[in-house]
């Protein structure tokens, strides 16, 4: 169980006393700041969901044990190497006339910005506490940089506490969950960065004394949007976390603004099992990649993880702190009567699914291959959406005669199978040959329809397509 730090505790905690440098050396100018990685100019999973007209981020839906849950997301951490055990943490000073916080002075200071280099030599939206006893005769805001607290020879006290504060555009708001016109009831902190102010929002921390120091970050007192104190970090300083699964890649049933989920609003909502105050919540969520759905599945009908059980775990983790109050009773799940297999005596059938080695990595083409008990082959050739999932309505006709099974291929592999039953009762008004077909017009000659994912949010995956080639290499 981490332990907590008290008022006594900080004062025992393990000080480290540093030596002198130049002063200052580290200061930059405003022109010099890195761009923050939401307002770049390139388009990644990591900022397209930020509403850059608006600087604001979106508060976005999902499913908490059949529930509406709102959450914003900010760091993702992921790549062929990555690990919950790898995610960063990386230190935050703060400045105290008397070893406490009671004593706090002035802005906290951070060595590493969301942004350009730092992104990938220590910044982190998760920040170890260091407490900086000032000099005597200390004037707030005279540090204003590492190099400035390093430069006076103060002692520093490593206090075990962490907190949950991404680094943000500045002036950036949080959208509210109830309407994402209006802005939460959260104010930044203000933070110093190599001389320069930026800002940065508190969500959970593991000690109810920097809940309670930085309670000014809730000018307003309402339900829902509390700073969380859970121990999100182990006793040996690497993360906690918790799963998500995805389902936002997947499309069928969606009305634009009306049911979608996020960070794509033209996907389906993701699903959570537990939240603040749970046992085992965290806001650093895994992801955890659903590869196949029922037949005939539809928006919203699984909202419990209970109902998923095809999924990959993927390297990816990603700060999503949950958000506002638990919303209204989802009243399309469905609670029983999922199909698993293709009903032939039925026009079509839609099916969706996907893999490890097509998750976010593009449009690629699959093939659903079935074959009769003589040996007369059917291919369909379709295709994925950008985040890697299929969702197609098979035409029964499209089905070769007495096929009992269904193969979906890429590059020659199977990758899911569908058991077919009752090929033989739909009459295709013609015999079946072997045939191989696009996936716009079936062996009936209708159009088939294949549903997918906008590709809104998910217009580059460059980044995210390496993370996974590098896995299955």
């Amino acid at each position: 169980m981490f332990k907590r730090f008290t008022l006594a505790l900080f004062l025992a905690a393990y000080k480290v006393k540093v030596s002198n440098a130049a002063i200052g050396d580290d200061y930059i100018t405003t022109a010099d700041l890195p761009i923050n990685i939401y307002e770049t100019l390139d388009i990644s999973p990591q900022n397209a969901d930020f509403d850059k007209e608006n600087n604001r981020f979106v508060a976005h839906p999902g499913w908490y044990n059949d529930q509406e849950i709102h959450y914003y997301k900010f760091r993702v951490n992921g790549g062929p190497t990555q690990t919950r055990e790898t995610i960063p943490i990386a230190p935050i000073y703060i400045i105290t006339t008397d070893g406490t916080l009671d004593g706090a002075v002035g802005n906290p200071i951070i060595e590493f910005y969301n942004g350009g280099g730092d992104l990938s030599s220590g910044y982190s939206d998760y920040v170890h506490l260091h407490l900086v006893t000032a000099p005597d005769g200390y004037e707030a805001n005279s540090f204003k940089s590492v190099g400035d607290v390093i430069d006076s020879g103060a002692t520093i006290t490593v206090t075990g506490i962490h907190m949950n504060l991404p680094v943000v555009p500045l002036n950036s708001t949080l959208g509210h969950p109830a309407d994402d016109s209006q802005v939460a009831p959260i104010d930044p902190i203000l933070i110093w960065y190599k001389g320069i102010e930026v800002h940065s929002y508190l969500f959970e921390v593991t000690d109810d004394l920097v809940k309670t120091h930085f309670g000014y970050t809730r000018p307003i007192e309402e339900a829902g949007f509390e700073i969380t104190v859970v121990d999100f970090v182990n006793e040996d300083d690497t993360a906690k976390d918790a799963p998500i699964w995805l389902l936002n890649g997947y499309s069928r049933g969606i009305v634009a603004g009306v049911n979608g989920g996020a960070p794509d609003p033209n996907g389906h909502k993701n699903v959570i099992g537990v939240d603040r105050g749970d046992e085992g919540y965290s806001p650093i969520w895994r992801i955890f990649w659903v590869t196949k759905l029922p037949v005939n599945y539809s928006a919203n009908e699984i909202s419990h993880p209970t109902q998923i059980s095809d999924v990959a775990p993927m390297p990816m983790w990603v700060n999503c702190p949950n958000i506002g109050l638990v919303g209204g009773t989802n009243p399309d799940k469905k609670e029983s009567g999922f199909e698993t297999t293709i009903d032939a005596s039925k026009e079509a059938n839609w099916i969706s699914g996907s893999d490890m080695m097509l998750a976010m990595g593009g449009v690629k083409t699959l093939a659903l291959v079935s074959e009769s008990p003589g040996g007369t082959k059917m291919t369909v050739q379709i295709e994925t959406n950008e985040m890697g999932t299929y969702e197609y309505e098979l035409s029964s006709c499209d089905i070769a005669p007495s096929a009992t099974v269904v193969d979906v291929e890429y590059n020659s592999m199977v990758l899911h199978s569908y058991e077919v039953e009752n090929r033989d009762d739909v009459s295709c008004g013609g015999t079946a040959l072997d045939t191989e077909m696009d996936a716009d017009v079936g062996a009936d000659g209708k159009d088939n329809e294949m549903s997918a994912a906008s590709p809104v949010w998910y217009s580059d995956f460059a980044v995210v397509a390496t993370i996974i080639v590098g896995l299955i290499m």
